[in-house]
């Protein structure tokens, strides 16, 4: 068995003048009490004894010399694994992105003065989402026009406030940026997504709400994946990942239903590309982060 070098102990010029007993070895000095119950609890799981010395202020421990080479590696493989496992908590959540007025300002607006255009003016008739002319026209600007296009007051405020409300949250996840074009791409195809599966039959839908489930879907979708991202085992454990994604479906249920006008299937579309888009977005932000946050 190698011997055991007193050179590898951590602050080895600390005791350099302390007297050890006879027969013992210092393996580590620690500031902390804590700590040092610690390490000890580590050292006795190895069927050792140690010995605690205290000398200004901090917290000697010694084994006997002939279990201090295996002591003393035991304890930097125990240090190593907890600095992983720091690691690992640290990255477990991406921090929170700040978030101004402007592009909410931008979107009520949009609303309002389309709204007021379509007072005189048919936008509906030509900006809708209409199954048949999009998938047999080729007409899929209209999956974006319809976004803008509301029935009336109470349709448009509704969305005005829940897309506001949503938005706030995936902006604070994904920045202001990123946040408006993943809900914008997961918009325009749920719309899409919508149109296609309606078609042959004449389908018609208009309103910013496919936006809105959009965004709850890329709440959900990133809530599951930071879920799982963070878990300490990395598995997919049942607890980890179900309960975003029930909040999300519960949401969906409830607020998406609504009465015989609403259209459901956009909602449902919407929620689903948002879902994917979020999981997949967050999926690489998280990689990015936890790179950056390595080196």
């Amino acid at each position: 068995m190698p011997e055991f070098d007193p050179s590898d102990v951590p602050d080895r010029e600390f005791f350099d003048d302390f007297e050890v007993p006879e027969g013992l070895c210092p393996v580590t000095v620690l500031r902390s009490y804590k700590k040092t119950n610690e390490l000890g609890l580590v050292i006795l799981a190895m069927g050792k004894a140690y010995w605690t010395f205290e000398v200004d202020g901090r917290y000697l421990i010694c084994v006997q010399r002939s279990d201090a080479l295996a002591v003393l590696k035991e304890l930097q493989a125990y240090g190593a694994l907890s600095n992983r496992a720091r690691r690992r908590r640290h990255v477990a959540v991406r921090p929170l992105y700040a978030v101004g007025p402007t592009s909410f300002v931008l979107y009520g607006l949009l609303l309002i003065v389309v709204f007021a255009l379509q007072q005189r003016w048919p936008l509906a008739l030509h900006g809708r989402v209409d199954s048949i002319a999009m998938v047999e026209g080729g007409e899929w600007w209209r999956a974006f026009t319809a976004l803008t296009l509301h029935g009336d007051v109470v349709h448009m405020v509704s969305n005005l406030v829940g897309g506001i409300g949503f938005m706030l949250l995936v902006c604070r996840i994904f920045g202001v940026r990123l946040a408006w074009f993943l809900v914008l791409c997961g918009a325009v195809l749920g719309n899409v997504l919508n149109a296609w599966v309606q078609f042959p039959q004449a389908h018609y839908s208009i309103g910013a709400s496919t936006g809105v489930f959009a965004a709850l879907g890329l709440l959900t979708g990133s809530g599951a994946m930071q879920a799982f991202q963070g878990s300490r085992q990395g598995s997919m454990a049942l607890p980890v990942w179900f309960l975003p994604l029930f909040a999300g479906l519960t949401l969906l249920g409830m607020l998406g239903i609504g009465d015989a006008n609403t259209d459901v299937a956009a909602h449902i579309s919407g929620f689903l590309v948002g879902g994917i888009l979020g999981l997949l977005a967050e999926l690489v932000l998280w990689r990015q982060y936890r790179q950056q946050v390595a080196t």
